[in-house]
Parts: structure tokens; sequence; C-alpha cells
């Protein structure tokens, strides 16, 4: 059945809302951080922390509402956890001690970490096979659209404290649930055969009738591929004020990978369309891997700098921007959330994982040429991966038209 444009149009404008919103919230905090230590006299310590819950309570989100998104509905679980993150994000505008603004972000990072599976798959399920990939793909671009307007909203709020910003952030959630709730339903349990129907646990169906290899390579690919994209953003304007950038044209480096990545996904789109996810996306990785060492390279100015770091952000963001166009590729309806889920929180461990191991090997001291080379390496693992995902994908899709 071909699905209606109009409707499709609409679900996915809503949820590339949705997906900004998420966006947003993610850089929000780095930009209040100085403002809430200062105010909560709170060292850098406390101020990971602070991140930290924010993204575990993102990963305890995405694998525990995905699998209810299966069994409940997507629309249900969507506006839940939307729900959630603004009650508990305008309470950390209120919050006066680190243990109440931890606790608040936690339980904020819970909702919209919960709400990417159902949205992710909502949108995926509206559209018809041929472009559903590309279909994703265009509604998971508010994801870096979101930080990008998110960062100028937040910066110009500052002025008025970091309790504001949160309002703000909160106000922006509330618009996210209107917009879910305009969403019409695109999949519950009681419409599918029961021959459908997965055994087994959350974790187990999903990874059930040939597909375990296929999503472990996924995950691995989003966990390398995250790793690296949070070591850039968080480390790149350090390294462009070592080279002698000013403080200013530092906090550009993060909008031109986030600008690179928007354009590269958009390029992709009739590329995934065309072709699939799996081999197109491997491809910008690989090149991806390339400009991330050329960054370490002497530059002849700092608009050579910026251009490189583009670059980078077209091929690698670009094609992190895509993985959940392959995972509503690899997951059938009956699992899609709780697969989606997975992956998105092992993707979170590698935003976790990214900053800590760059700001282990900027403590290195090491020559940039070879701290570069070093960075490049998760993007040739996770090109790998997803060559090895989609191999093995053809290779069961043949095997079962043998049949």
């Amino acid at each position: 059945m071909t699905p209606d444009r109009n409707i499709l149009a609409r679900v996915v404008a809503l949820s590339f809302l949705i997906v900004m919103v998420d966006g947003y919230d993610t850089l929000m905090v780095s930009f209040v951080a100085p403002l809430v230590a200062h105010d909560l006299h709170l060292g850098p310590t406390s101020i990971g922390q602070l991140f930290a819950a924010g993204y575990f309570g993102a990963i305890l989100g995405a694998v525990s509402m995905g699998p209810l998104s299966d069994r409940l509905g997507r629309k249900p679980m969507l506006v839940g956890a939307l729900l959630v993150a603004a009650l508990m994000t305008f309470a950390c505008s209120g919050a006066s001690t680190f243990g109440q603004l931890a606790a608040f972000r936690f339980l904020a990072g819970i909702g919209l970490g919960g709400a990417l599976p159902a949205v992710i798959s909502l949108t995926a399920e509206h559209a018809g096979p041929q472009r559903r990939s590309g279909t994703v793909t265009l509604m998971y671009i508010g994801y870096p659209m979101g930080a990008v307007v998110g960062g100028a909203l937040t910066a110009a709020l500052l002025h008025a404290g970091w309790s504001a910003v949160f309002v703000a952030a909160g106000v922006a959630c509330l618009v996210a649930l209107a917009a879910a709730l305009a969403i019409p339903e695109s999949y519950r349990r009681g419409s599918v055969a029961a021959s459908a129907t997965p055994k087994g646990n959350f974790i187990a169906a999903p990874l059930a009738e040939g597909r375990l290899w296929p999503a472990i390579c996924l995950y691995l690919g989003l966990f390398c591929l995250l790793l690296l994209t949070y070591a850039l953003v968080s480390w790149a304007p350090t390294i462009i004020v070592a080279r002698g950038g000013t403080p200013q044209s530092a906090a550009l480096a993060g909008v031109a990978l986030n600008l690179g990545g928007i354009s590269g996904a958009l390029l992709s789109i009739p590329l995934i369309n065309r072709f699939g996810p799996y081999l197109p996306i491997a491809v910008m990785m690989l090149a991806g891997s390339l400009f991330v060492a050329l960054i370490g390279a002497p530059m002849p100015s700092q608009a050579a700098v910026f251009g490189v770091l583009y670059m980078a952000g077209l091929c690698v963001m670009g094609a992190q921007i895509n993985f959940p166009a392959m995972m509503v590729d690899l997951f059938p309806p009956p699992v899609r959330g709780a697969g989606s889920g997975i992956g998105m929180s092992v993707g979170r461990l590698g935003s976790i994982a990214g900053p800590l191991i760059g700001g282990a090997l900027v403590a290195a001291s090491l020559p940039e040429s070879r701290l570069f080379l070093l960075a490049a390496i998760p993007a040739v693992a996770a090109a790998l991966a997803t060559f090895a995902a989609g191999w093995m994908r053809r290779t069961r899709a043949r095997e079962a038209v043998s049949a």
C-alpha cells in the first residue's frame, strides 16, 4: 500500500521537530555549565557528573522505552517520554543544589532517550519500503539542526541566567509534546499477525532470526562513530585555540562539524534510496577517516582548518545521521523499538567515552599529526562494521529468496 504523501510529510515534519529538541537539549547543557558551576559552586568533576547524569538517563530511557513502544504502541510511549522530559526540564530550572539538578537531568534524560526509538519507528512505518531509509535520515537531520539552532538560542538567553535556559528548554519539550500528539499511530502489537510476534525477551527478540551479527556490527559502528564525533565536538575548539585561534572562532568548530553533518546527510539520501544504506554510508566513513587525519596536518589558514572540519563533519556526522535508517532496515516492526533502543543506548556509551578518550589523548601531548591519525581509527572501524552488516543482510536476503 502506497503511503499517503500528505500524512508522510506531516509525520516527517513533526518528527523532525521532536528530534530537534533532543539535539538542542544535548548542546544546551554545555553552554550553561559555566553559569551552573559559578552559582552552585561546582568543580569540574561535578560538572562532568552533571553531563553524565543526562547521558545515563538517556541510555536507560532508550533501552527501556524502546521495547515498551513495541508492546504498547509508538505514540503513547512518545507522548509519555516527552511529558517526563518537559516536567523534569522545568524542574531543573528550580534546582538549588547539585544533587537536585543531577537527579532532574537524569530523569529528563530518560524521557528524551525514550522518545528517540519511538519517533524513529513512527517515521519509518509511515514511509514506503523504497524510500524508508532516506525518509528516516531526512527526519533525523533534525538532531544536528537542533544543536545549531539551540546553541544560538541558548547563547541569546545566557544573560538571563541558567534557570531561564532550562525554562526555554522545557517550553521546547512542550512544543515537541504537542507535535507528538499530532502524529498518527503507526503500529500496535495487536495489528500484527500472531506468527510475526517475536519470541524471547526485549534483548533476545531483536537479535533473533539471523539479526544477531548484523546488529552487533551496526551497534559497534554506531559506538565508534559517536565516540569520534563527540570527541571532535568536545576537543576541536581546544585544538583551534592551541593553533592561535580566538575563543570566538573556536566556538564555530562545532557549528562547522554540525553543518557538515547536515550537508552530508542531505547528499546521501538519493544514494541510500537507490543502493540501500549500508554501502554508501561505509564509503562516507572511510572518506571521513581521511579528513579526520587531515585535521592534524599543517594548514595555511584558519579558513582551511574550518574547511577540513566541515568535510569531516559531512562524511563522519553525515554517516552518523544515517544509522537510524540502517536500524529500521534491519529490525522489523515487532522489534523495531527494542532494536533501535539498544542501538541508541550503545551510541550514548560512545558519546560518553569519546570526550574522555579525547581528553586523555590531548593530555598526553601527542603531536597533532599522530593525535588525529589515532582519531581516524574509529571511523575506519565503523566503516568496516557497517560494510559487514550490509554484506550479511544481502547474504541472508539471497538465502531467503533461494529457499
